[in-house]
């Protein structure tokens, strides 16, 4: 959280118990991953079997590692049409670089971490020296260790404060973005609300205001 919104909360809201989003914990480390993947195709270069393989299972890199399919074979054509499961593809991808596959492993600790709320692991986690990790992964361990207490205050199932998110408000905002851009801008602002409470039709706003519509019809109607 940018520091000045930290300590405007503790001066607005005095008795506030700040919680991190289960989304944004996993975020970066989920873009360091993906970042890593493409260094390493870039250093192999777009001929080489490497750049080919990262390329097509990129998907089983940043999928949980608890749904990776261990006893189901399928033919992969970039290994030579071997039968291998989805977990034998991943051992063989992350035997291309060391840095590959420490950015997987991390990345699936803190997945997992995360999604069992387990306090005890998080730290076992972020007491890993920051020397032992690549570049990277360092600014990731530095974000989770600046956000500890947040993240940790998420992790009390007792108070179910694993189930929130601000995911849908940030969903929400992208599509109004891309409404805006796509039509080039509104010179009305009525047209734009219009058009932006088309595109949410189960949203609370948008059946009010479809309401409000269907009353004001039904008034002109009895006039």
């Amino acid at each position: 959280m940018f520091s000045p919104y930290r300590r405007l909360i503790a001066e607005a809201f005095p008795h506030a118990i700040i919680i991190a989003d289960h989304f944004h914990i996993v975020a970066q480390a989920y873009r360091t991953l993906n970042n890593t993947r493409l260094m390493v195709m870039k250093h192999c270069g777009s001929n080489s079997h490497e750049w080919r393989a990262l390329k097509h299972y990129w998907k089983l890199l940043l999928t949980p590692s608890e749904n990776l399919k261990y006893d189901n074979y399928w033919s992969r054509r970039n290994f030579a049409y071997s039968q291998l499961t989805d977990v034998e593809v991943i051992h063989r991808l992350l035997s291309f670089d060391s840095q590959l596959k420490q950015a997987y492993e991390y990345y699936q600790t803190l997945l997992l971490t995360v999604h069992s709320a387990n306090r005890h692991r998080l730290k076992l986690l972020l007491q890993t020296k920051l020397t032992a990790l690549p570049k990277p992964l360092q600014k990731v361990q530095r974000t989770l260790r600046r956000h500890k207490e947040e993240i940790l205050a998420s992790f009390q199932k007792d108070q179910n404060y694993t189930k929130y998110t601000n995911g849908p408000v940030e969903g929400t905002n992208n599509k109004i973005k891309v409404i805006k851009r796509t039509a080039y801008g509104f010179r009305n602002f009525y047209n734009f609300r219009v058009r932006i409470l088309i595109a949410l039709p189960p949203s609370y706003f948008a059946i009010n205001w479809k309401s409000k519509q269907t009353a004001r019809v039904t008034r002109t109607r009895a006039t």
